[in-house]
C-alpha cells in the first residue's frame, strides 16, 4: 500500500504551494482499493500505514500477493492428488470464454477513446494544456498584428485538434451540446454527444472517485466516507462519524463543473456553481512532483462541513478539493 498524503495544513512540509485550509481539520484521502476503479473492498483487509500527525485516507489492494500463485502456476499444489480423483477437477485449468458481442463493443470504444484523450492530473497532460495555452496567445498576438485568414485558420485547426484531446475540454462541449439538443428535441443528436461526453469523464480523475475511501480526521482517528456525484458535483457522506459530523451527514462537496468558454447556448448544468473563478492548479518543486508522478495538482472549490461538539451550530465553509495524479489520493 502507498503512503498517505497530508492534510492540506501539511501540504507545505512536500514543497507544494500553499492551500487555504478550513478553520477544521481537514482530511486527505486514498481510495479503499487501489486496483478496483469502484472502490470495493474487504473489511478484514483494511488497515492505516499512516503514523504520526499524518492525515489521509487509505485503500487496501485487490492485487494477488507474491506468495500467491495461481492454479496454472501451482502444478505441484496436490502431488498425490491422482487425475482420476474427482477432486481433480478443481485444479483442472479452465479454458477461457469467449467474449461476447457486448464486451468487444466496449474494449472497442475503450481502445479508440484512450487513442484520442490524454488522461487528466498526467504529465503529458499538463504539456498538452500549456500547448493549448500558447497557440491560444499566437491566435491572439496574431489577430492583433493582422496575419492573413490562411495563417489564421491554420492556428485554428491546429489548436482545435490539441483541444480534442482534452477530454475536460471535450466534456464540457459535449455536455453543453446534448442539453440543447434535448431541448430542441433532438433525442439522437443528443445521446450521441451523451456517449461521447461520457467517454471523455472516464479520463478526469475528479469524477472517477465515487466509492469508500478510509482517511484520518485529525484527532478523531482514522473515518471511512462515501464518494457520491449528483451531475458535475462530488459529494461526501460520513460512513463513520465523530463527536462533530455523525455518520450518515455530508462530510464536504465540490463542484467540478468545467469552466471552459462553451456556446451561450450551451447552459450549465443546474448543479453547476460559478460563483468563483477556476483555480489554478499547484505546482510542485522537482523533487514533489517525483514523489507524487505528477507536476501539477488541479484545484476545485469546495465547501467542508464542521460544527462543535455533539453536531452544534453545523456549517459548511469554503474549502478546496485536491486530486493527485490520476485519482490515487485526494485532498480537503
Amino acid at each position: 500500500m502507498k503512503s498517505m498524503i497530508s492534510s492540506p495544513l501539511a501540504i507545505a512540509t512536500f514543497h507544494l504551494l500553499a492551500v487555504p485550509t478550513l478553520p477544521f481539520t481537514a482530511p486527505s484521502f486514498q481510495p479503499l482499493n487501489h486496483c478496483n476503479p469502484r472502490r470495493s473492498f474487504n473489511p478484514t483487509n483494511l488497515h492505516s500505514t499512516t503514523s504520526g500527525d499524518d492525515r489521509g485516507f487509505s485503500q487496501t489492494s485487490s492485487q494477488t500477493p507474491d506468495h500467491l500463485e495461481t492454479y496454472e502456476n501451482r502444478h505441484d499444489l496436490h502431488p498425490n492428488l491422482s487425475q482420476n480423483d474427482p477432486r481433480s477437477s478443481e485444479f483442472t485449468p479452465l479454458s477461457p470464454l469467449p467474449p461476447t458481442s457486448t464486451r468487444l463493443t466496449r474494449l472497442e470504444s475503450e481502445s479508440r477513446s484512450s487513442s484520442i484523450y490524454i488522461p487528466s492530473g498526467t504529465d503529458p497532460y499538463w504539456d498538452l494544456l500549456d500547448e493549448i495555452s500558447r497557440l491560444e496567445a499566437d491566435l491572439s498576438a496574431g489577430r492583433e498584428a493582422g496575419i492573413s485568414s490562411e495563417a489564421e485558420q491554420a492556428v485554428k485547426a491546429l489548436l482545435r485538434r490539441k483541444q480534442a484531446k482534452d477530454p475536460e475540454y471535450v466534456y464540457s462541449i459535449t455536455s453543453g451540446a446534448a442539453r440543447a439538443a434535448e431541448r430542441l428535441g433532438r433525442e439522437e443528436e443528443a445521446r450521441r454527444f451523451r456517449e461521447e461526453s461520457a467517454r471523455a469523464r472516464r479520463f478526469l480523475p475528479q469524477f472517477n472517485l465515487e466509492g469508500l475511501w478510509v482517511g484520518k480526521y485529525g484527532s478523531h482517528g482514522f473515518e471511512m466516507i462515501n464518494v457520491t456525484y449528483t451531475g458535475d458535483k462530488l459529494i461526501a457522506y460520513k460512513v463513520t462519524g465523530d463527536q462533530n459530523i455523525p455518520r450518515g451527514e455530508i462530510t464536504f462537496t465540490a463542484d467540478l463543473t468545467p469552466q471552459h468558454p462553451t456556446p451561450t447556448s450551451f447552459k450549465p448544468s443546474s448543479d453547476s456553481n460559478h460563483q468563483h473563478p477556476k483555480l489554478d492548479p499547484i505546482i510542485l518543486s522537482e523533487s514533489s512532483s517525483k514523489k507524487w508522478g505528477t507536476k501539477r495538482l488541479p484545484r476545485f472549490h469546495g465547501r467542508g462541513h464542521a460544527a462543535e461538539p455533539n453536531f452544534q451550530n453545523p456549517q459548511f465553509m469554503e474549502g478546496q478539493l485536491v486530486v493527485i495524479g490520476e485519482g490515487d489520493y485526494f485532498s480537503f
